[in-house]
Order: structure tokens, then sequence, then C-alpha cells
């Protein structure tokens, strides 16, 4: 069975890998970097990957973008302290508006610079942030932490460090897979 270029075996095979890509980079935050911190800080790397897949997934694939933002937020949820479907909520709101402002741009092709990537990812981080710490104070009003601090900031710039590292090899894969037709990973 087929449905446009993609066949159904495919899909699967791309959805169950990104459920096993969020699956090992929640366990890589949660175990791994909590002992490589910066200032107190680890990497969000769930919402790294989150970003990352939306970021180059198509323009208006809205669909996808819930998709990964509900993966996202549960694994965001499942390995905090917050209520579940908090996370899942914020995501799927960022993702379309992620997925709007890149409707809106002027790129022809799907092919933006890292300018766009750091401004998009700079500004849904602090989105996020900010959503969180909200909602997480009127859960609770003695939750007591809707401040910008320099562990955010650290948390920001180590996020951001790795966020570099997962555009530029998605862009390189996305060239290989332009240029060599018969090399097509999903």
């Amino acid at each position: 069975m087929s449905i446009g270029n993609w066949d159904l075996q495919t899909m699967w095979i791309k959805y169950l890998i990104t459920i096993l890509l969020f699956y090992f980079f929640a366990l890589l935050q949660s175990s791994f970097f909590i002992y490589f911190n910066v200032f107190g800080a680890v990497p969000n790397l769930i919402f790294v990957l989150y970003f990352t897949v939306i970021f180059f997934d198509k323009k208006n694939n809205y669909y996808g973008a819930i998709f990964y933002a509900m993966l996202a937020g549960l694994f965001l949820d499942i390995f905090s302290t917050y209520k579940i479907g908090l996370s899942i909520v914020l995501l799927v709101i960022i993702g379309i508006l992620i997925k709007k402002i890149q409707s809106s741009l002027s790129e022809t092709k799907d092919d933006y610079s890292f300018a766009h990537f750091a401004i998009l990812f700079f500004a849904s981080f602090l989105i996020y942030h900010l959503s969180l710490k909200a909602c997480l104070y009127f859960l609770n009003p003695n939750f007591i932490a809707l401040t910008l601090n320099f562990k955010f900031l650290a948390e920001l710039m180590y996020s951001l460090f790795f966020g570099a590292v997962g555009f530029y090899i998605c862009k390189n894969l996305l060239k290989l897979d332009k240029n060599n037709k018969q090399n097509k990973f999903f």
C-alpha cells in the first residue's frame, strides 16, 4: 500500500525510530547528563530533538507537529515531577506556532539558515519555560520559580549547543538525500 511517495511500512519505521530516539534522549538527559551539568543545568535533549524534528519537517505538516509535540511532551512529563499533560499542551501550541511562522517566511523551499533555527529555538525555549513555570505557579501558588535566572540561561545555552549539532547533522543528511535520490532515509 502506498500513500504518495511514502509507503506505509516506511511511515511506520519512521515513527518507530522517532519514538525510540525520544526515549533514548530522555534516558540520556535524565541519567547521563546530570553528571555533566553546567552551573546546575542540564541540556533539555527532549526539547532539542522535538524542535529539530519540527523545524526540518515540512512547513505545513501540522499533524506531524502535533504528533511530535505529544510524544516529546509525554516524555518530558514522565521524566519530570510535573503534571502529566502540561508539557504536551504547551508543546502542541509551540509546534503550531513554529509551523505558522515557517509558513509565513518567504523561503520557497524548506531551506532555512542557522539564524532562523537559533532565533526560533531561543523564542520557543523561552516560551516553553515561562509558560511551564506560569502554569505550575497557577496549579500550586506555593511554587515560586517564575524567574529567569543564571541556571535557565545555562540550560538555554547548553541546549542550544546540542540544537546546533542537531541542526548541522540534519542539514547534512538532507543535502545527502537531495544529492542522491537513491539514498532515502525515510
